[in-house]
């Protein structure tokens, strides 16, 4: 895709002086010329990448009430998923491509990979159920016990003389996950209701800090089941809901990051000892007081519910608190072939309100009509950082194309996780951007990385959805849509492909954005905040339209009819947006050569019979 973006546009694909027959830089002196852009249709026909991949899903699940005590029953819940593939990917002698990778050199060559996963579960757990009278409780204990394990093994060779390209290697990992979880409900006469939980969860990816410990409850008070409103005709629904719970997190990197790891080098590092030649093994970094990130979480809410529940609405605040933050961070060098580990960094609170509402806005005999909504409202600060941050910057994040070691977030306590870090751009009278020129933020007469100020962040400060189905005798039309509002994204694309300079650079020629006659940048300016663009949005991404034969192939002998549905369904239908790139929903906040999402036609029939 980067190639497809960046290839001279005016070239041709094929060129019969070209490599193979297509189009080819070469350098005056008439060699492959290793600086242009590739042909990119001649990246995907010059490689062969063929690949099979098998997978096996089972469960077995068995449920035991207890003879002459029913309201106890075990249950024991088995899975496994089982996946393994395989293949080789190759590319020819004397291939554009083979002459862009130093150690082919035109050689060509061979890859084999194969890739094995089985994951394990066993659940098993006591459920006890009993109502006396107004009373009802609800006890459950339970085990958890998964396996996750994986192995995989790649070589690579030339195709001219067999001569080794990478390490033969064949890694292993495994993963184990225990816990321990119980959990309380009781409620009395449906009006209030407690639910506690407790869960000890364990991983042997940490290697000092394998096990967490993490508890919740949760009351609930069913205000319309009350005397004074039990015979209201209006208000149906009302609840109060509270909350406070612990949740932990473990995924980060990968399996062994807290245990000592060795590297040994098979290619291009090795020494004579004895005669013999040895390959040495060099160190790898690893944290070993990595532990359980833990979020906190504080939830109040009321449910209500209008007109025999015709009209529903939910609206919810919460708090939620992160500590012993989990990431993956710069850390000075020790020769452990790393400047980067995963840690515990920090902590972050993140605050929200949330509405939603349901409505049965139209009900007649031949015409319904339903609407639903939600919106959202969410802040994230950062209120605690270590490891690598300092008072002024933080931790450095988002990784971008163009130069060499960029980055263009950064994490810093009060602002929001992965704020966009950049120099202030200084405009002209036209609004153009000048090249290099930018706000002197703290006076001292000189531009340098003390300029740099947070500006906006990826998140979204509002996101919302919407949905709507109308129902006419046997016909049924449904549409759904979602947006947010305050996110913002770096435009990495056009970063990368406004400079004038790349126009012609190293004897070849690239393709440039049509917006660089607008910014004029004759060199990249990669940290500038004109290349931060408001990614708000709003997308239409399903609509569906359908027909229902309730009494097809009607049998009167046995009282039985086939139901057929005929339905027709678009989905990525519109984006509505003032953000100039391919797509405005990127998580990271960064676009870099995002690959299209598409837009889908799906014509179906279901038989009911």
């Amino acid at each position: 895709i980067g190639a497809a973006n960046r290839m001279n546009p005016t070239l041709p694909v094929y060129d019969e002086k070209g490599i193979h027959g297509y189009y080819t830089w070469y350098s005056p002196n008439g060699s492959v010329n290793t600086m242009a852009i590739m042909n990119p249709v001649a990246l995907l026909y010059e490689k062969t990448d063929k690949s099979h991949a098998n997978r096996f899903i089972g469960n077995a699940q068995f449920d035991y009430k207890i003879h002459g005590f029913e309201d106890l029953r075990v249950n024991l819940n088995l899975g496994i998923d089982y996946a393994s593939s395989g293949g080789f990917t190759e590319s020819p002698i004397g291939s554009e491509q083979s002459y862009h990778d130093t150690k082919q050199s035109g050689s060509g060559y061979h890859s084999d990979y194969s890739y094995k996963r089985i994951d394990k579960t066993l659940e098993a757990y006591i459920a006890y159920n009993k109502d006396i009278n107004n009373h009802h409780v609800d006890a459950m204990a339970g085990y958890s016990w998964q396996h996750f394990y994986n192995e995989s093994a790649s070589y690579s060779y030339k195709l001219t003389d067999q001569s080794a390209l990478s390490d033969k290697l064949n890694p292993k990992g495994e993963l184990f996950l225990v816990s321990f979880f119980g959990r309380v409900n009781y409620s009395y006469d449906n009006r209030y209701m407690i639910t506690a939980t407790l869960r000890r969860d364990g991983t042997s990816r940490f290697q000092n800090n394998k096990w967490g410990l993490f508890p919740s409850v949760a009351l609930g008070w069913n205000i319309a089941n009350e005397g004074f409103l039990k015979d209201n005709d209006v208000l149906t629904t009302l609840k109060l809901r509270a909350s406070w719970g612990q949740t932990g997190q473990q995924g980060v990197g990968g399996y062994y990051d807290s245990q000592a790891k060795y590297y040994k080098n098979l290619l291009g590092s090795y020494y004579i000892f004895g005669g013999q030649i040895v390959n040495p093994l060099t160190a790898l970094g690893y944290n070993a007081d990595l532990k359980w990130e833990t979020t906190t979480t504080w939830n109040v809410g009321l449910d209500f519910g209008f007109f025999e529940d015709r009209i529903t609405m939910g609206l919810d605040a919460y708090m939620r608190e992160t500590t012993d933050l989990l990431n993956y961070i710069p850390v000075p060098a020790l020769g452990n072939l790393t400047n980067y580990l995963n840690t515990n960094i920090g902590s972050l609170v993140n605050k929200g309100i949330e509405f939603e509402i349901n409505a049965m806005a139209v009900d007649t005999k031949n015409f319904t009509w339903s609407i639903g909504a939600n919106v959202a409202y969410n802040n994230t600060k950062i209120t605690k950082l270590t490891a690598s941050a300092n008072d002024k910057t933080g931790v450095e994040t988002g990784g971008i194309s163009g130069g060499v070691g960029n980055n263009i977030q950064m994490h810093q306590v009060g602002f929001p996780p992965s704020a966009f870090y950049v120099y202030e751009q200084v405009y002209d009278a036209e609004g153009h951007p000048i090249e290099g020129e930018y706000v002197d933020r703290d006076g001292n007469g000189v531009i340098n990385n003390d300029d740099r100020y947070f500006y906006h962040k990826p998140a979204a400060d509002v996101t919302m959805g919407l949905n709507t189905t109308l129902t006419y005798k046997n016909w049924t039309l449904a549409a759904s849509g979602h947006g947010s509002i305050g996110n913002w994204v770096y435009n990495n694309v056009a970063s990368d492909g406004e400079m004038i300079a790349d126009c012609w650079t190293n004897n070849f020629n690239s393709n440039r954005l049509n917006s660089a006659a607008w910014s004029n940048f004759k060199q990249a300016c990669y940290l500038s905040d004109y290349y931060v663009r408001d990614g708000s949005f709003f997308k239409i991404d399903n609509i569906t339209l359908g027909y229902t034969f309730p009494q097809l192939f009607k049998s009167a002998k046995l009282d039985r009819a086939m139901g057929l549905n005929i339905f027709a369904t678009v989905q990525n239908v519109a984006t509505f947006t003032k953000y100039d790139g391919l797509d405005p929903e990127v998580y990271s906040g960064i676009d870099n050569n995002l690959y299209p999402r598409p837009r889908t036609y799906v014509l179906g029939v279901k038989f009911n019979f």
